[in-house]
Formats: C-alpha cells, sequence, structure tokens
C-alpha cells in the first residue's frame, strides 16, 4: 500500500527556499529597461538643457519602452545634481543631462568634488551650446566694443551675470578680461533662466548665457564667444571677428555613473540615437533654435576629454575664479 512521504519541518522549508528562488529568477532576469529611467538636470527648469532634456525624454521613454522622468537638481554651477548622477548605482536607472561644464570645468575649479570626467559612461551628445553676450534693449551699450571700453574705463562698475562660478560662460568672461584689460563684477546666478530674468529688469548690465537662453527676449545680443556666427544669431558678430580670442562650445549631452553593463549601456546609446532623429524632438529643437550636433558614447567621451583640456589651460592661465 502506498504511503505518502511525511516532511518535516526542516525539508518543508528547504523546499518553500528553493520555490521562493526559483520564483525570484524571472524577475531578476528582466531585460533592462525594466522600470521608470530619471534624467537629472543639474540646472533650473526652463534652461537650455531643461528644454532639450525634456524633449529628448519623450522620445527616448519611446525607444526604451518605460516612462523618462526628468528632475531638476540645480545648484553649484550644475555640480549639486551632477555629484548627484555619479554617485548613483551604475544600473541605467539614474541618468545626467546637462551642458557639460560641471564635467569639463569644476573638476578644474574644486578640491572637493567626488568626481571627474572619469566618473562617466557618455552615452550621446545631442547639442552644442555657445555662449553669448547680451545687453538689455534698454542698455546704453550698443557693440561689443562699447561694452569692453566702458568696462576698461571704469573698473568694476559694469556687472555681468552668469550660470554660476568657474561655468563656461563665467570662465569665457574671465579670458576676455584677462585679455582685454577690463574689470567687471561678476554676480552668479543659478542658471540661465534667473540671471536672464535680472537682465530683464535691470539688475545687471550683461549677461553671460548659453545662445538659445536669449533667442526671442527683448536683449540685444552683442557677440557670440565662437570661431563661426550662428544661425539663430545670422547678425551678430563673432569674438574671433572683433578681435578678440575666439570662444568654444559646450556639448549638451545624456551621460551616467560610470560602469554601466555593457548591454545597458548599448541600449541607451541606441535609444539616444533613435530618439534624436524623432520629428517632436527636431520640431522642438527648431523652435527653441538649439544646435543640434549628435555625437555617439564614444565621439562624446572623446570630446568631453578634449574640452576638459581646453578649459584646464585655460584656467592655468586665468586662476581659479572666486565668484
Amino acid at each position: 500500500m502506498f504511503r505518502p512521504l511525511s516532511c518535516g519541518p526542516a525539508v518543508v522549508a528547504v523546499v518553500l527556499a528553493a520555490g521562493l528562488t526559483m520564483g525570484a529568477v524571472p524577475a531578476a532576469a528582466q531585460s533592462y529597461p525594466a522600470r521608470n529611467i530619471e534624467i537629472v538636470v543639474p540646472f533650473p527648469a526652463g534652461a537650455n538643457s531643461d528644454l532639450a532634456a525634456r524633449s529628448l525624454a519623450d522620445a527616448f521613454s519611446k525607444a526604451l519602452g518605460q516612462p523618462v522622468v526628468v528632475s531638476n537638481k540645480d545648484g553649484a554651477a550644475g555640480t549639486i545634481g551632477t555629484g548627484a548622477v555619479a554617485a548613483a548605482a551604475p544600473d541605467g536607472y539614474t541618468l545626467g543631462f546637462s551642458a557639460m561644464g560641471p564635467v569639463t570645468a569644476q573638476p578644474h575649479l574644486r578640491d572637493d568634488l567626488r568626481y571627474n570626467t572619469k566618473s562617466f559612461d557618455y552615452v550621446c551628445q545631442v547639442t552644442d551650446v555657445f555662449v553669448v553676450a547680451s545687453v538689455s534693449s534698454e542698455s546704453p551699450h550698443k557693440t561689443f566694443k562699447d561694452l569692453v571700453d566702458y568696462a576698461r574705463q571704469n573698473p568694476d562698475k559694469l556687472t555681468y551675470g552668469h550660470p554660476g562660478p568657474g561655468s563656461v560662460p563665467h570662465l569665457l568672461m574671465l579670458h576676455l578680461a584677462a585679455e582685454t584689460g577690463m574689470r567687471a563684477t561678476a554676480v552668479p546666478f543659478r542658471g540661465d533662466a534667473p540671471a536672464l530674468n535680472s537682465l530683464l529688469g535691470n539688475h545687471i548690465d550683461v549677461l553671460m548665457s548659453g545662445d538659445a537662453a536669449v533667442i526671442g527676449k527683448n536683449v540685444r545680443p552683442l557677440a557670440i564667444f565662437a570661431d563661426e556666427r550662428l544661425a539663430a544669431f545670422p547678425d551678430v558678430p563673432t569674438t574671433k571677428e572683433l578681435g578678440f580670442t575666439a570662444g568654444f562650445g559646450t556639448p549638451n549631452g545624456l551621460f551616467a555613473p560610470k560602469g554601466l553593463p555593457a548591454d545597458v549601456l548599448a541600449k541607451l546609446r541606441s535609444a539616444c540615437a533613435t530618439a534624436v532623429k524623432a520629428e517632436a524632438f527636431a520640431e522642438t529643437m527648431r523652435k527653441s533654435r538649439q544646435n543640434v550636433r549628435y555625437l555617439d558614447g564614444p565621439a562624446f567621451a572623446e570630446r568631453i576629454s578634449r574640452d576638459s583640456g581646453t578649459i584646464g589651460s585655460l584656467i592655468g592661465k586665468i586662476g581659479r575664479p572666486k565668484n
């Protein structure tokens, strides 16, 4: 006669544990991405990088098949949000999107940062940002030469806003000052948007900002810190044309904590290549007149290394800025 085997408590525990483990395998083996992805923008809402990130996130979400949420963690010239990305788990669920000054410039300026250019995996470059010097429409300064001459003849009376100490706009103005002998007073802000509001309110004389921040605004752009004129500002001369050292652009792009699994990084890079081709993203960039320039991950990483070297050399010439 058949009798069922009796199982003691220890046997039951082993069987249950095995069942739980087997049941957990499919969840652990889920392919990336299995949940929401966060993109951290280290500048305030309304900034160039914020607009580009939100537009890209929509197309990125469709390419990856999961919701992509943009959050702003601004402050300290972008280092707060960038540091948060560097410290996140390298699992592909926390990414950063920014103009890359917090990565290429700030490590040369601060000894307390816990990240540098090697702390990230680079997914893709999306746009190029160029610095524009603008005054309000009511300003007495009609040309860039007027502005420089005034600052030479009236040391420290000219005030200029920038998106944080050591940001690329700040560094380019300091370089101009060292080159021309002009002296102006720097006024730091948490990003381009609050600095623009201060210019419009006539609280500062000059705004050093990303190009897209002043398009369509009631301001008078005086010069582009670049080698060539921009399509969005066909009548605005470059610093090179005006006889000053040319500036340089800084890329806006998507990056992640260092150490992503190879398959996750490959999927993110593929999704970005798809997202930048989306018509909705292209339309937003056209309307905001941002300079779309896609680079894949390896090319983006190479550019970051090159830009960091350029900025490091510049800081070596002008010294570390205080504000």
